[in-house]
């Protein structure tokens, strides 16, 4: 076949490289999960797991440590409703005698705070790494659009490698918006059997020296490895041959007018290209992104947000990394997303969003999801927290004169679940996930080490017992019972003078 004459043609869209949003080390450990999973929610889950996991031994200390508190205030209970009636209008003078019965009785308010702070940090940090992961993804899923479109472009272009391949250079001049003329040179890369070409600018003729050194600089080029010498990224222009394409499709109409049948060819060849990323998106976005009823785990689940992020959302993280002065690795060289931009149809223009997700109504209006995550996330983390506060509830009990403190822990509770709810809609379903997962983890261990500590106390309870029934037996030595109960009258017969003491001292300064 006779090389095709090129009289009219086209340009079409060919969107340059894609880059990635970078990951902070948390972000890269999720990362490293759902590819070696395969499945983002089960990624997801198993890296919420592994958190816990992390803080489970302090998480167990706390627990442990709040139910030995509260089973020594019910110990004691007496003796905190004594002091409540005592000094039910005095609640400095009542503070101060609870502190003292805590450290007779060897309680201490403050020994869960650290594990607690240390929940915080991990709580945070995943927050930090949820987001992060989140940008990543989603201009991940786009970039994997970007890349399907730009393949089926290059389905009708010729290949370096391809038999009959032509390369040819020229000269060429152009006007630029100042009215200066600038001469540049261009290859033309055509093949007979394509119904696309090439335009390669380029400051050398390299067809001057062997096949071998156009070839290289053609493939660079098509692999955006060159910079002119003003340092601007080049790239390969991909051009349809018109009047090749109408012969080709019987499908298309040609009317003569030339403004309408290029117009056509050219929707024709883009109208393929969308296809494409629709297909795509239809067979695998799920895979990336999705997770059970959640057509994207990286947005929020609710009916308002949709699958495919809004343009100005995901750009977002972009923009923020694409900075004058940052340089990025793409094949071994680093180039500034400038500089590409100034060339090339960037992929992460508004236009070319709009262009590469025409045929994606369904991923740009459909809901994402359900707020199904989010009554989870926050129906756990209430039950959680109500769970937390029956546990606590002889110190809630005693810890104030009034009773203010049992008050304060339920306004706790609300604000956190409130809190938390917040979160779940600010935040995406993958966090709404995470929280649901920590939340029934919480429950189960709290439910068990609860009843593991209970029965531990309840066996030295039984033990100490049957030790005090053996000492009253006949032939047993009743002289260390006779001396406990000795020292213990001592001991408050001692309390019982200072505190009178100490209410003298008060009456006096009154």
């Amino acid at each position: 076949m006779e090389i095709m004459h090129l009289f009219n043609a086209v340009v079409l869209n060919h969107f340059g490289q894609t880059y990635d949003v970078s990951l902070n080390w948390i972000a890269q450990i999720i990362e490293w999960l759902i590819s070696g999973i395969g499945i983002v929610g089960v990624g997801i889950i198993v890296f919420s797991l592994l958190l816990k996991v992390i803080v489970l031994p302090f998480d167990i200390y706390q627990r442990i440590t709040m139910r030995k508190q509260n089973n020594k205030m019910q110990e004691n209970q007496e003796k905190m409703e004594k002091l409540q009636k005592q000094y039910a209008n005095d609640k400095e003078k009542y503070n101060q005698k609870v502190m003292e019965m805590y450290k007779e009785n060897g309680i201490s308010m403050f020994s869960s705070c650290l594990p607690m702070i240390l929940s915080m940090i991990v709580f945070i940090a995943a927050i930090g790494g949820f987001n992060s992961y989140a940008k990543y993804a989603n201009i991940q899923n786009y970039n994997s659009f970007v890349n399907t479109y730009n393949e089926k472009i290059e389905e009708f272009a010729p290949e370096l490698s391809d038999e009959g391949t032509n390369v040819d250079f020229a000269w060429k001049t152009e006007t630029d918006e100042a009215g200066n003329q600038i001469q540049y040179g261009e290859f033309t890369v055509r093949n007979a059997d394509n119904l696309v070409y090439l335009t390669v600018r380029s400051e050398k003729d390299y067809t001057t020296e062997s096949k071998e050194a156009w070839n290289a600089y053609v493939s660079s080029v098509l692999k955006y490895e060159v910079k002119d010498s003003a340092g601007k990224q080049v790239k390969a222009q991909y051009n349809a041959d018109v009047d090749a394409t109408f012969a080709q499709y019987s499908q298309l109409t040609k009317t003569g007018d030339v403004d309408t049948d290029e117009k056509t060819v050219q929707n024709f060849y883009h109208e393929l290209a969308r296809e494409a990323v629709r297909k795509d998106y239809e067979e695998n976005s799920f895979d990336r992104v999705g997770f059970l009823w959640i057509k994207n785990v990286w947005n929020v689940d609710a009916v308002y947000e949709h699958p495919i992020t809004e343009h100005a959302k995901m750009m977002e993280p972009v923009k923020n990394l694409f900075s004058a002065e940052s340089r990025f690795n793409v094949n071994g060289t680093l180039v500034s997303f400038y500089d590409v931009q100034a060339m090339d149809a960037s992929p992460y223009k508004d236009t070319s969003f709009k262009e590469i997700t025409t045929n994606l109504k369904d991923g740009k209006e459909a809901p994402n999801g359900y707020f199904i995550m989010i009554v989870l996330s926050i129906g756990t983390i209430l039950l959680q927290q109500f769970i937390s506060m029956r546990s606590q509830k002889a110190q809630n009990k005693y810890s104030s004169v009034d009773g203010q403190q049992a008050a304060t822990q339920k306004t706790t509770m609300i604000i956190m679940t409130v809190m938390f709810g917040i979160f779940s809609f600010m935040y995406s379903a993958a966090f709404s996930i995470y929280m649901v997962v920590s939340s029934i983890f919480s429950l189960g261990s709290t439910m068990l080490i609860n009843k593991l500590v209970d029965v531990s106390m309840s066996k030295k309870e039984e033990k100490a017992m049957q030790e005090k029934f053996n000492r009253t037996l006949p032939g047993q030595n009743k002289d260390e019972d006779k001396k406990e109960k000795k020292e213990k009258k001592n001991k408050q017969n001692k309390q019982d003078k200072q505190d009178k003491q100490q209410d003298k001292q008060d009456n006096k300064k009154n």
